[in-house]
């Protein structure tokens, strides 16, 4: 039988962390403590270009970047996201807060390294003197290795959305549309959701027929 652990899983709906809470699944984390869904927003932090959704990058040469911080960074995200949900689990009995935080973010968002979220997770535990773990299961996959995850999790991949903009297709443009374009076309697989642009698939197989 396998052991259930109490876990909050951090879900933005994006392929990373819905691939990350397909793993906790798979590896017997159960995520229920006597709390509805909880959203957590970051619009207050006004003057990021996400937040905004103002002057997002478009069609950026991806291959040669050699920036330290993303221009699309969100001030200390990830530190406000795992206070809160640190401070939800508290109210019941999970141990384990896992993401989809992951080695191709960690390259100009330093707030997903995993040095970064190991030192959060000693902070944690000593600002709630629990023994908070911070479970990171992508931390060394690129976004290829992502999707080859989520394939073989089963995760439902054709609900998630990846783009920065809030249009009804995803735009194909912006930094995290063209790396998982760019990851499904390197794994061989048509990505299910819906762009904006006309992209090449033709050297892939269609979602449809992996029986997900």
């Amino acid at each position: 039988m396998v052991s259930q652990k109490r876990a909050l899983v951090l879900l933005s709906g994006g392929l990373d962390s819905v691939t990350a809470l397909a793993w906790a699944q798979q590896q017997g984390y159960f995520a229920h403590y006597g709390l509805s869904h909880q959203v957590a927003t970051l619009s207050a932090i006004s003057g990021s270009r996400l937040t905004d959704l103002g002057d997002i990058p478009q069609g950026r040469d991806l291959s040669s970047l050699s920036e330290t911080i993303a221009p699309t960074y969100v001030p200390n995200r990830n530190m406000i996201l795992l206070a809160y949900a640190a401070a939800h689990a508290l109210l019941g009995d999970a141990m384990h807060l896992i993401g989809g935080w992951n080695a191709a973010d960690a390259l100009n968002y330093p707030d997903c390294r995993d040095s970064f979220l190991a030192s959060v997770e000693q902070t944690l535990r000593l600002a709630t003197l629990r023994e908070f773990t911070i479970v990171r299961p992508l931390i060394h996959d690129d976004k290829p290795a992502i999707v080859r995850r989520a394939l073989a999790l089963h995760a439902p991949i054709h609900l998630t959305w990846t783009c920065y903009l809030g249009e009804a297709l995803a735009c194909g443009k912006c930094d995290a549309c063209q790396l998982r374009i760019k990851a499904f076309q390197e794994v061989g697989v048509i990505d299910p959701v819906p762009y904006a642009i006309t992209i090449d698939w033709s050297q892939c197989r269609p979602y449809s027929e992996l029986n997900v």
